[in-house]
């Protein structure tokens, strides 16, 4: 069965190596052979099968003959690099996206424009304005684009440095022993069958099962993202390759002892290099914001041309010119293009970058910002996201009572004092030279996890560096996973003799010892305590607590005396009769204020997904502690009824909604499955998975309509951090490859980062919907003017110059303004958008263009009228005027029956377009201020932002300045106006505002639902 295991091991990774070796990104059947776990069967095998499935030898190793051939056949042992968007595709993203194409589209209708204008009436045509409009917007547009352009991409390359990341995961050469003899080879010419030799300090070169080795320890944690170490065997440990003890893995540290292994894959074969081919492999979906301005594009491209088309035509069959036809089209589709959009746009999201950064979250991409605040689902490490990612002490347990670490009760206790003795004693872990100046809390330890957090606890509450120095250590038995204990035997200061401390798995201890001490003497170890001891262990192991035992013996100084001689081979002294002190408890706790930031989340509608390497039983009680669990489990259900998981009734695990599904249940489960699974449970913790499994959770999730957030901090999270929406990763102990993969990086590793990164993300949205809705809402007083010019002959209102001043001039600022809008109060007790809830909706239009729009243009013409009533034209002398009106060789009358003569009717047409322009601007600023809030009372809101207040004075004097500098007369083509009908636009402005209040008043209300469904956009 092994060996057909290995045949079918074997078929996969040549397949895998024949299409990595013809460097094409890989097809949708290679990314499915990618996602599969691995099937090898080596850890199995004996070393007498391993010789004959490699064609190797464990004493002499491979022939160099042979290690050529495989060589020339598997290729070098080396991965495909992680690389990251060049610098050439952020550039040609930011000046060639969808939106920059229609304005390029917008700058080129110019021209056109431009040059049918020339043609014309070679320099005095009959659309009211002179071909030299059509080229200044078209000169602008092309500004606005490249100057957009290159600020986006100094943000995005600003924070994107592109890290071979996998690259500095190879070491430079290997041991290996070849005919024979231990030489040092490059480790690119490192094959299938070459016996290897590893040591502490190196990194493992290849994929190796492990033929012998000597407190050997690894760090296994990028491609588990557990911190603890690996001490490995000979034998298999576990069906699961990834699991079993007796494999290590290409990239992984080795941080003690030595080891001789067989590899059994090297280079893209290797489980690292699985990683990075699904990381090089699997497309990025296209994010949200980019979604919505896809969509928001082809809806105002839709609406511009519609209209363009509709005014060609009416203009054709009334005037009968196709080039008069074609130059009003340009006028109504550049009216409804939104030129200073896209700066908006830039800046709105840079500014939140910003913000981010602020926050300890640095974005590598601008658009990244508004993924996070659209995010349904986040899919959470454990370690260092969740919690600190350093174990500490959490529970002692001393004279049969469990006492928290911060209850100092015990302290008094006799029992207490011998096991902080002996706990101090029996210790390998030391303080680092290099921060002994720093406080114990942040002193940095030389040793496992463990010991490190039992040091540094004692150091706290009983200077265990100086008990140590007092009570030197005279023997020692070093751990083994074989016995699961370790003994230490010391020379004590204060009585002159040796005193014998083991410590271990609690269950183990206690089968050494024959008494347990309490408060007041040495009591015999019956069967009854045994048992009662054994129920505090398990209560301790179900708080997901990791449990050491500790037990001691006085050596009599009558057969011990000072100076004997201790073979810890031989073991010439006792390792029976020992006494039982107690149990230190320790594990990586949650994070400070993490439960707030997850019920925050589920406030705000967002699945939190803890997905963790770590034990099911571990994970589930960190789940507790930080509330990503807070409903009954079948865990929970065995543990209170004293039976194993199998035997929970089938009918009650039904009935649960919440579930710990660990990586062995996951390889049983189909995709379908697991859809099933995510749709029942309300909260869900998968435990023990694989890098495979974690992108199978994060694509099914996605599939399900989720946007989905992906924590990570390990080379193991890199595809599900690639697949991901928006992938975050660990700015502190995440690896480099992690940090590529990813979209986001914390800064701080902390998790309630994401929570300010997913409010801030949602603000964002929020004052983009308030951006547009303010920009769109100018082309309606834009765009019905040209509509007035064409079919009723009438001077024009607007001219194209006008509309570039305010697109690009006075309504930029106002919009970037609403950038630094601050949150509605409510921004985090409502659920995440839905994909249909777009950016630029059908009610947004609504209101844009038919209402707040509507009201500008009536504002506009109001203003437009008055000033030519003023000198005698009333509205009805104004129709159908336009053909005599153009012609400077024609008088004519108003209604007065005065005749005015060509340069005093046009010095009349510019104060009225003023007046028209300085109405819009009017009822522009009345607008920012509406858009300042979408649902609350603009009197809750206030105007305390700043920067729109600034806004609104820059506005006002930028109206002022066209209006009555005479410079700008000559470059706008503008009049001066009196001062009374500057403020012919008040009606509408106080109009506006009231009416806007009254509408959120109504939507605020629950009996006007109807009023929310039509008009809350």
């Amino acid at each position: 069965m092994p060996h057909q295991s290995r045949r079918r091991s074997s078929t996969a990774i040549v397949t895998v190596r024949r299409l990595s070796a013809q460097h094409v990104n890989p097809e949708m059947s290679e990314l499915t052979l990618l996602k599969e776990e691995p099937h090898t069967g080596d850890h199995f095998l004996s070393p007498a099968q391993l010789e004959v499935v490699y064609r190797s030898n464990i004493n002499t190793g491979l022939t160099e003959n042979v290690a050529k051939e495989l060589l020339e056949h598997y290729g070098p042992n080396q991965l495909k690099e992680l690389r990251g968007n060049s610098y050439w595709k952020i550039f040609r993203h930011n000046l060639f996206g969808w939106f920059q194409c229609v304005l390029w589209c917008g700058a080129i209708l110019n021209f056109i424009g431009f040059f049918f204008s020339e043609q014309i009436d070679s320099g005095n045509d009959s659309s009211g304005h002179s071909g030299k409009e059509y080229l200044y917007l078209g000169c602008v547009i092309t500004a606005t684009i490249v100057g957009t352009g290159l600020f986006g991409f100094y943000q995005e390359a600003k924070n994107m440095a592109v890290m071979s990341g996998f690259e500095k995961m190879v070491p430079p050469n290997a041991t290996v022993i070849r005919d024979g003899v231990r030489k040092i080879i490059p480790n690119t010419d490192l094959v299938i069958g070459d016996i290897v030799e590893m040591a502490g300090g190196q990194i493992i070169p290849a994929d190796v099962r492990i033929l012998s080795c000597n407190n050997f320890k690894t760090d296994m944690s990028s491609l588990t993202g557990e911190s603890e170490q690996i001490k490995h065997r000979v034998e298999c440990t576990n069906a699961n390759p990834l699991e079993s003890k007796n494999m290590v893995f290409f990239g992984c540290p080795v941080t003690e002892g030595t080891a001789k292994g067989i590899v059994i894959a090297t280079g893209e074969l290797t489980q690292m290099g699985k990683i990075a081919g699904l990381v090089t492999g699997l497309e990025k979906e296209e994010t949200p914001i980019a979604k919505e301005i896809t969509h928001f594009i082809k809806l105002i491209c839709g609406v511009a041309f519609t209209f363009g088309f509709i005014f060609f035509l009416m203009v054709y069959f009334i005037q009968h010119s196709w080039l008069s036809a074609l130059q009003y089209m340009l006028g109504i589709i550049l009216a409804n293009v939104p030129e200073g959009l896209i700066v908006t746009l830039t800046v709105c999201m840079t500014l939140s970058a910003n913000q981010l950064k602020r926050k300890k979250c640095l974005a590598k991409t601008l658009q990244a910002v508004e993924t996070l605040g659209s995010t349904s689902c986040i899919c959470s490490d454990k370690t260092g996201t969740l919690t600190e990612n350093q174990m500490n002490v959490s529970h002692l347990f001393c004279n049969y009572t469990i006492y928290d670490k911060t209850d100092h009760a015990h302290v008094s206790d006799h029992a207490y004092a011998a096991l902080s003795l002996a706990a101090s004693l029996n210790l390998k872990a030391t303080f680092s030279n290099e921060t002994l100046d720093l406080p114990i809390e942040k002193q940095k330890i030389i040793g496992d996890a463990s010991e490190s957090a039992i040091l540094r606890y004692m150091e706290i509450n009983r200077s265990a560096t100086k008990t140590r120095e007092e009570n030197p250590k005279e023997a020692e038995i070093p751990f083994s996973s074989a016995y699961k204990y370790q003994v230490t035997i010391h020379k004590l200061q204060a009585t002159q003799s040796y005193y014998l401390i083991m410590k271990g798995a609690p269950e183990i201890v206690l089968e050494f010892c024959t008494k347990i001490l309490t408060n007041e003497e040495d009591q015999p170890m019956t069967p009854e305590a045994k048992k009662e001891l054994k129920a505090n262990f398990i209560k301790l192991a179900n708080m997901g607590e990791r449990v050491i035992g500790y037990c001691d013996y006085h050596l009599p100084l009558m057969n011990y005396p000072i100076g004997y001689t201790f073979d810890t081979q031989q073991r010439n002294f006792p390792l029976e009769n020992l006494r039982f002190l107690g149990a230190i408890s320790m594990i990586d706790p949650p994070r400070r204020d993490i439960e707030k930031s997850i019920t925050l989340c589920r406030q705000a509608g967002i699945r939190v997904i803890m997905v963790t390497g770590d034990h099911p039983v571990t994970a589930l009680a960190i789940s507790r502690k930080c509330g990503t669990i807070t409903q009954p489990t079948a865990y929970d259900y065995a543990f209170e009824h004293h039976i194993d998981l199998s035997d929970v009734p089938s009918h009650l695990k039904q009935q649960f909604r919440a579930a710990v599904i660990t990586g062995d249940e996951l390889r049983k489960m189909s995709v379908n499955d697991l859809k099933i699974a995510q749709q029942k449970y309300e909260e869900i913790t998968f435990a023990r998975t694989s890098p495979q499994q974690k992108l199978m959770i994060v694509e099914t999730y996605q599939s399900l309509h989720h946007v989905v957030a992906v924590t990570g901090d390990g080379v193991n999270d890199s595809p599900a951090l690639k697949k991901a929406d928006i992938g975050i990763a660990m700015g502190i102990t995440g690896t480099e490859v992690s940090k590529q993969a990813a979209d986001m990086i914390l800064l701080d590793d902390n998790f309630a980062s994401i929570v300010l990164g997913i409010q801030e993300g949602r603000r964002i949205f929020d004052n983009l919907k308030k951006t547009i809705a303010y920009t769109l809402t100018s082309n309606t007083p834009e765009m019905l003017p040209f509509v007035l010019y064409a079919c009723f002959g009438m001077p024009l209102p607007m001219t194209l110059i006008l509309i570039l001043v305010i697109n690009v001039g006075t309504d930029l600022l106002p919009a970037m303004s609403l950038a630094y809008e601050t949150s509605e109060d409510d921004i985090m007790s409502i659920p995440p958008r839905k994909p249909t809830d777009h950016l630029v909706n059908r009610i947004l239009i609504f209101m844009a263009y038919f209402q707040i729009g509507l009201i500008q243009f009536f504002a506009g013409m109001y203003a437009y009228f008055i000033v030519f009533a003023k000198s005698g034209f009333f509205p009805s002398s104004l129709i159908f005027v336009r053909k005599e009106w153009e012609s400077s060789s024609t008088a004519v009358k108003d209604t007065l029956g005065r005749l005015w003569f060509y340069a005093d009717r046009k010095r009349v047409e510019r104060r009225a377009q003023t007046a028209y322009f300085v109405a819009v601007c009017w009822t522009q600023i009345s607008d920012v201020i509406i858009c300042k809030t979408r649902r609350i009372s603009i009197l809750q809101k206030g105007m305390k932002n700043q920067v729109l207040n600034l806004s609104i004075i820059v506005d006002l004097i930028a109206a002022l300045t066209v209006t009555y500098l005479p410079l700008c007369h000559e470059v706008f083509g503008t009049e001066a106006i009196a001062w009374n009908d500057f403020l012919l636009a008040t009606p509408f402005f106080v109009l506006m505002i009231v009416a806007d209040e009254f509408r959120r008043f109504l939507i605020r209300r629950s009996f006007s639902k109807w009023v929310e469904q039509e008009t809350y956009y």
